[in-house]
């Protein structure tokens, strides 16, 4: 018994090779504008400071977790557990 070829796919047609390409024209235009809308509140934050400067170096923390509460020996079920 002889195998069965699966048929080639057609490539795409120039309808659809220019609707690829105007969706990638379009996406390209809306990230460049999201990046000069960093670039912008970049500036605006930094001031005069030149985008290429070094980091500061991270500041020390003061606690393992400031935001922890400390609730002290309470059981689940109330009291203090004593």
């Amino acid at each position: 018994m002889g195998f069965m070829k699966r048929p080639k796919v057609p490539g795409p047609t120039a309808q659809e090779n220019a609707m690829q390409a105007r969706n990638q024209t379009l996406l390209d235009e809306e990230i460049g504008k999201g990046e000069k809308r960093l670039k912008a509140a970049a500036r605006g934050k930094l001031g005069s400071a030149s985008l290429m400067a070094k980091a500061s170096a991270p500041k020390a923390k003061a606690t393992a977790n400031p935001g922890a509460r400390n609730y002290g020996n309470f059981s689940m079920f109330g009291g203090g557990g004593r």
